[in-house]
């Protein structure tokens, strides 16, 4: 399936192709075109007060950033088609608004693959989305039963697009295509529905030295010194793109990093004081959750702590708690009021989960560092 909409330029040049078709007398692909959805599920069709009940700043963002981006696309097009004759108009004279153009992009995001298309100079195949009638019914699933071919007809540029079954389906069993590895947010996007317990769905955050340095306090953690760090510990930020002149500054938890190794690094040597003991491991090993302590048992048991209390941080930054939210669900929420509720139900269990995490490996580490000591 077409992942996310990484270019809404790519998408809308497929979307006008479908609202041309749409509006086109006899148009071949009308029983297709007939039978696709008539309204979607996906936020930039939410009421203002659901989208505000999303609850999460990057979502939100994404939500904005699209609906923006039709109301300009919208203009656009109506600048095209000024003083075009009915003959020429190319939707049979239809105002085109930004409620068609939404249904045309929703249409694409939830329904379009991406696939190969002919070949750039450098070799590399170039991919562009298409609609494929009947195959974009097939359901999501991250064990699916069936994948998607695309092959190339000798001595022709015909492609032929066909599901393979990876393993027996039983009569009246739905097909199942996996969309892709993709957190929550996009599958809400793009698709208008989310997975409860996905593996693969994250939190972003904004890696700042100010709201580390109050994390750290919080979890007892002795000077710690984010907002201030030393010409050594700059240096390896730098490295990390988390400090410089253009510093990506996003950071995530949970997901299957649970958490991200470019942020993990940064606390293991922030919360570190010997220059010497930090520059004996490369950045990869910094990075890994997996590296048993590489800076020594205290250093990643602070580091833990500081990482659990940015969590309840992050909690605390919802307006309501996962309780209250169960109880609405419970009352009978319904449409797009209990998606947006389902949505931030999952964000908070995705904290709540790394919070768990971390804390099982503090305890692990304590344990090992009162045996140290005891030793």
């Amino acid at each position: 399936m077409f992942p996310h909409l990484a270019d809404e330029l790519w998408a809308m040049k497929l979307g006008l192709k479908l609202l041309h078709e749409r509006a086109k007398l006899g148009s071949f692909w009308w029983p297709y075109i007939s039978n696709l959805p008539q309204t979607y599920t996906l936020p930039i069709f939410f009421p203002g007060e659901d989208i505000k009940n999303l609850q999460y700043a990057p979502i939100l963002h994404q939500v904005n950033k699209r609906c923006r981006f039709l109301l300009d696309f919208e203009q656009q097009v109506k600048r095209a088609l000024v003083g075009l004759t009915p003959d020429k108009h190319p939707f049979g004279g239809q105002e085109v608004d930004a409620s068609s153009l939404g249904w045309a992009m929703s249409a694409v995001s939830s329904r379009a693959f991406k696939l190969h298309g002919n070949k750039q100079s450098n070799g590399i195949d170039f991919d562009i989305p298409m609609m494929l009638p009947l195959i974009d019914m097939c359901n999501h699933s991250f064990n699916p039963n069936a994948r998607i071919v695309q092959e190339q007809e000798t001595g022709s540029t015909k492609i032929r697009v066909k599901v393979v079954a990876e393993k027996v389906i039983k009569e009246d069993d739905p097909l199942l295509l996996c969309y892709g590895c993709l957190s929550n947010d996009l599958f809400l996007l793009d698709y208008g529905f989310m997975i409860q317990s996905n593996p693969y769905d994250c939190i972003e955050l904004k890696y700042d030295g100010a709201l580390l340095d109050a994390a750290s306090m919080a979890a007892g953690v002795s000077s710690p010194n984010f907002s201030t760090p030393a010409p050594w510990q700059q240096l390896i930020l730098s490295q990390l793109n988390l400090a410089g002149e253009s510093p990506n500054l996003k950071v995530s938890l949970g997901g299957q990093e649970i958490i991200e190794g470019r942020l993990l690094a940064a606390l293991r040597v922030l919360l570190a004081s010997d220059m010497e003991t930090v520059q004996k491991h490369d950045l990869n090993t910094l990075k890994s959750l997996d590296a048993e302590a590489p800076l020594g048992v205290a250093n990643d048991i602070a580091v833990f702590r500081t990482l659990i209390a940015l969590c309840v941080i992050a909690l605390e930054h919802f307006p309501t708690k996962l309780v209250d939210d169960e109880t609405l669900l419970k009352q009978g929420a319904s449409g797009s009021t209990e998606l947006a509720i389902q949505f931030r139900i999952q964000k908070k269990s995705v904290i709540i989960d790394v919070m768990r995490n971390l804390s099982r490996k503090v305890k692990l580490l304590s344990s090992k560092e009162t045996v140290t000591a005891e030793g």
